[in-house]
């Protein structure tokens, strides 16, 4: 992609030896790779050990407008 001045366009795209498909193969891998991450750091949460609530905390809510 490259940009030119003064063409009715203000970016005119130009193809490339393939770099645009590389780079978006790259893109793709790495986003895999971060929900992949994101998805061991949710299932890694112990959340069977969280204890209930006691008492009335947090069951009552006084708004004043």
């Amino acid at each position: 992609m490259s940009i030119s001045l003064g063409q009715s366009s203000s970016v005119a795209t130009q193809p490339s030896s393939g770099a645009e498909l590389l780079i978006a193969a790259v893109a793709k891998s790495q986003q895999e790779l971060e929900g992949q991450m994101a998805l061991q750091l949710i299932q890694s949460a112990n959340v069977n050990n969280v204890a209930a609530p006691t008492g009335k905390s947090g069951f009552q809510v006084n708004i004043k407008v």
